[in-house]
């Protein structure tokens, strides 16, 4: 295992919960965390082993990884954060960024256990710094999963820097409820280029949809970032997983993109084959609109 440090990391302490199994941080989050991470490992599976054929190297690349494991604030337990959910699928290699130094050396520490460590790569410090510098074979097809804790912090720049890097395919978090339709009052004509939606989609194209109501607002601005999403090669970006802490109540979506058409089938694949799975909180979403 390799753990890169970079000058952005963050030594500042640790400032949620400590596991109570193992000592070492754990991040907070709610209990719809089952249905994300159910979502991203059926299709994780599916991507590593179904290119494996096709692709020599298969890597799996995830921005704001985190230390390994969750605490449940609802219900107080603990469960295993996504780089524990796929380290033992079929890639040849793993690349986890997290920008908190006790956060990544708490991975470091929990990978360390499992056959594929030798294969991980751990890169401590920001995400637009670890992509530059971060090295992908050529003939590798990379799955990028981009799960930041508020859309800030994933600007467009990132996915145009990693396109140009290496052959990927994108699961996205885009945070539906709580990122935009939360914050829409900040949302206006004088917004500056820090605005959140600014560097999330890359430019100010969101402000020609002021003045709609949360929904449409949001559906538009879902539209708009596909089309981003098309001008740097990912044409494939239908379906995607709408995930609720009620039923009622959307919190943020999966989104899905890909270059090439067979990405897409393999996403509809996956979708499909895990809906029996899914729980009360989550919904699959036909087509490139959200029904909220």
């Amino acid at each position: 295992m390799q753990f890169i440090e970079l000058p952005s990391a963050d030594h500042s302490a640790w400032t949620d919960k400590i596991s109570h199994l193992d000592s070492l941080p754990v991040r907070e989050s709610g209990s719809w965390i089952e249905d994300k991470h159910r979502v991203l490992v059926y299709f994780a599976k599916m991507f590593a082993t179904g290119m494996k054929m096709k692709w020599k190297h298969r890597v799996y690349l995830e921005l704001f990884s985190g230390p390994g494991r969750c605490h449940v604030r609802d219900t107080g337990s603990e469960e295993l954060g996504s780089p524990l959910r796929v380290i033992e699928h079929e890639f040849t290699k793993f690349i986890f960024i997290d920008i908190n130094t006790e956060a990544a050396r708490s991975l470091e520490k929990r990978l360390s256990a499992f056959p594929n460590a030798d294969k991980v790569e751990i890169w401590n410090g920001d995400c637009a710094e670890a992509i530059r510098r971060i090295e992908i074979p050529r003939d590798a097809l990379t799955l990028a999963f981009i799960d930041p804790t508020g859309i800030a912090h994933a600007p467009f720049e990132l996915i145009r820097t990693l396109r140009a890097k290496t052959r990927c395919d994108l699961l996205i978090n885009v945070q539906h409820g709580m990122g935009i339709k939360m914050n829409m009052h900040q949302y206006t004509p004088d917004a500056d280029a820090d605005c959140a939606l600014t560097k999330f989609l890359g430019d100010e194209s969101w402000k020609t949809l002021l003045g709609r109501s949360p929904r449409d607002f949001f559906q538009a601005f879902l539209q708009l970032y596909r089309e981003r999403l098309r001008t740097e090669g990912f044409a494939f970006s239908d379906n995607q997983v709408l995930i609720n802490m009620q039923r009622s109540t959307p919190l943020y979506l999966l989104l899905f993109a890909s270059a090439h058409p067979l990405g897409q089938k393999f996403w509809d694949k996956a979708v499909e084959g895990s809906d029996p799975q899914l729980s009360l909180g989550i919904r699959l979403e036909k087509g490139p609109w959200v029904d909220s």
